[in-house]
């Protein structure tokens, strides 16, 4: 049964910035295992605070910092230039100095902290995995920002990546890549590939085919049982 949740407007330190986000929980006391997710190109709009408290519902305090400073863009060309122009190092810091802000909360505090990623938001999440040991779980949705292989070396971190078939930009070459240098390092990772959903089909979906709801549904069970079960 989905739980009830509570949610706000979040803000935490990252060197002198002030990082602003979306915090979505369970309305309980007991402390629970936490979300990290980090949104697509589109920046910190509404299907990524709907997709915050989806997470939220099944049972994880849920945490989506803002990296484009309130802006969101839904112009393609627009949306692509923030992804293109993007301080990729400093986007991986403010992700990962998230980790303190949600050890003070008495809903977290020593629980486990997955990072989950969409889009853009799947490579940063890539490049934080692979540079810090503060996350406990790494869950990759159709990634549109590809580290070069060499970077995935440092991810000690599980891992459980979801795509559609029928996603143009994270192609099934790029699929095929990704696992190959995964398989090469060593890493404990899994696949799971959506029949006839395309790009974005959970954080995007205003006018998605009936695939692409498959897919959304099915990847958000499969997350949070993976998630349940190892961090359990």
């Amino acid at each position: 049964m989905a739980e009830r949740v509570v949610s706000m407007h979040a803000a935490y330190k990252s060197g002198a910035e002030l990082v602003d986000g979306f915090l979505a929980r369970p309305n309980v006391r007991a402390a629970r295992d936490a979300i990290v997710l980090i949104h697509g190109y589109r920046g910190l709009d509404d299907a990524q605070r709907e997709v915050t408290r989806r997470f939220a519902r099944e049972g994880f305090v849920c945490l989506s910092p803002d990296l484009f400073h309130g802006k969101v863009f839904t112009n393609p060309a627009e949306c692509a230039l923030q992804k293109s122009s993007l301080d990729i190092s400093r986007a991986v810091e403010k992700v990962v100095d998230s980790v303190p802000y949600l050890r003070r909360l008495p809903f977290v505090g020593k629980r486990k902290i997955a990072l989950l990623g969409f889009c853009m938001g799947g490579g940063l999440a890539l490049y934080a995995l692979a540079g810090s040991r503060a996350f406990g779980a790494g869950v990759i949705y159709y990634q549109s920002l590809f580290p070069d292989p060499e970077e995935l070396k440092g991810i000690r971190a599980p891992l459980q990546c979801h795509y559609g078939t029928g996603d143009p930009h994270t192609t099934k070459a790029e699929i095929e890549r990704f696992s190959a240098a995964l398989d090469r390092y060593r890493k404990r990772y899994e696949i799971h590939m959506y029949k006839g959903a395309g790009h974005a089909f959970l954080n995007n979906p205003q006018g998605k085919n009936e695939a692409d709801r498959r897919a959304a549904g099915g990847s958000v069970v499969k997350t949070c049982r993976w998630l349940k079960r190892l961090f359990s």
